[in-house]
């Protein structure tokens, strides 16, 4: 297992809520592809950057030189070719987008609105990013929207007065699951076309569902429950369109939960904040990397 050493004690009593704006943590698109590494944000040299390391907790490798933040989610995202991360940050005083190389080269800035971008997530081509944005005109809501890499062709996809969160693609690109508290401010997971139309809910309310990570076949999704409220969230499994759901973790409170490019295991976040793997139907879990200032948010890329 790995460890990293000299880090103070931690100030973050549960690393699966974000303290940006929303009570709710982050789901990956994970795609199709030989197990690559693994990424996520770290505390390890006084200020939170982006790492990433082994499927086996070895070899942690820092990918960012950033200024300094007090945010430690930056919600990042491997590209289906597992050469690039997207993440967020509030660098420029405001909460943007960025993507940039896994080797930290090509840092680039992606939306300059000013406003908040959060979740992204690569659309199975790569060609498109799909994320949250803070509309300042309708009461703090959250929308979906997508954008180009470069900066391009900016399109509102979701615009009612609830917030649509942790938002990706089925493999395919046709259609979209999120996150959404659209039914009196409950959360759980919809799914809509890729264009933001004919949306429908797919988990019951009382499962307080988000996250939804599809698997890298298409056919299954994997997510945690209890969203927003104070009870720590299991992870669940079940097909993509809210059926056969079947709860895999018991009293592990587990969240951000993601599989690997080959569909056989599950990366997540342990209620301390450390990084655990487990067999796609709940087996073997273990902790692969233990962080005192915790680890949040892993997602699981393709070896490129």
């Amino acid at each position: 297992m790995g460890k990293v050493k000299g880090i103070s004690a931690s100030r973050l009593a549960v690393l699966g809520i974000t303290i940006i704006v929303l009570g709710v943590s982050p789901a990956w698109a994970t795609y199709p592809g030989e197990n690559g590494r693994i990424a996520f944000t770290g505390h390890f040299t006084g200020t939170w950057q982006l790492y990433t390391m082994n499927p086996d907790g070895s070899d942690v490798v820092q990918v960012t030189t950033l200024p300094p933040t007090e945010n430690p989610v930056w919600f990042q995202d491997y590209s289906p070719d597992g050469k690039r991360l997207v993440f967020c940050h509030d660098m420029s005083g405001a909460v943007e987008l960025y993507v940039i190389n896994t080797d930290g080269t090509g840092l680039t800035q992606v939306t300059h609105d000013g406003t908040e971008n959060i979740f992204p997530r690569w659309s199975p081509d790569g060609t498109h990013i799909l994320f949250s944005t803070l509309f300042n005109g309708d009461f703090g809501y959250h929308h979906l929207a997508t954008i180009r890499p470069d900066g391009s062709e900016r399109t509102v996809l979701t615009n009612i007065l609830f917030d649509d969160y942790q938002a990706e693609y089925t493999g395919d690109g046709t259609h979209i699951l999120f996150g959404s508290t659209t039914n009196n401010f409950i959360s759980a997971i919809w799914e809509t076309d890729a264009n933001g139309k004919h949306k429908k809910e797919i988990t019951l309310p009382a499962l307080k569902a988000s996250g939804p990570d599809v698997s890298p076949d298409g056919e299954h999704m994997v997510f945690y429950d209890h969203q927003n409220t104070d009870v720590f969230g299991e992870i669940w499994v079940g097909r993509t369109d809210g059926t056969h759901l079947r709860q895999l973790t018991r009293k592990l409170h587990a969240g951000n939960p993601a599989f690997s490019p080959d569909g056989s295991k599950i990366v997540f976040n342990d209620g301390v904040g450390n990084i655990g793997i487990m067999n796609a139907d709940g087996s073997d879990v273990k902790v692969v990397l233990s962080c005192t200032e915790g680890c949040p948010l892993p997602d699981w890329g393709a070896k490129p």
